[in-house]
């Protein structure tokens, strides 16, 4: 199967299951990527990612836009608007919108996991 080497996020469809909306735009499905997995994440005000884990890879977020907390296995920090932070492999996180405006992040996560159903682990932590 041939692949683009671009895409929008517009020609995405947004994954709401694990909270906000997450476009993932790089990945082996959308273009062919073999090492690592990128998208965007907005969440609105109230709004949260449930907690879960990577067992295989970490992930970095890089927020553009908003501020909230974001909890890592039993810590609590708070971000804002250039902010960056990274997720180690086996960590649990979550991020939470306990503002008044959006927040959206881009985010990586390397090396892929051996199969998309291996590449989350849900806690159940969370209220979305």
């Amino acid at each position: 199967m041939a692949f683009p080497n671009i895409i929008s996020e517009n020609d995405v469809v947004a994954v709401t299951e694990r909270g906000g909306r997450i476009k993932v735009l790089a990945s082996p499905g959308t273009l062919g990527t073999t090492q690592l997995i990128s998208g965007t994440a907005a969440l609105g005000p109230g709004e949260e990612i449930l907690e879960h884990v990577h067992d295989y890879g970490e992930e970095v977020i890089y927020v553009i836009k908003g501020s909230g907390m974001f909890y890592i296995d039993d810590e609590k920090f708070s971000f804002e608007k250039g902010n960056a932070f990274v997720i180690r492999r086996g960590q649990r996180h979550r991020i939470v919108n306990e503002g008044p405006e959006d927040i959206a992040m881009v985010f990586s996560s390397a090396p892929l996991a051996p199969s998309k159903d291996r590449g989350h682990r849900d806690t159940g932590i969370g209220q979305a």
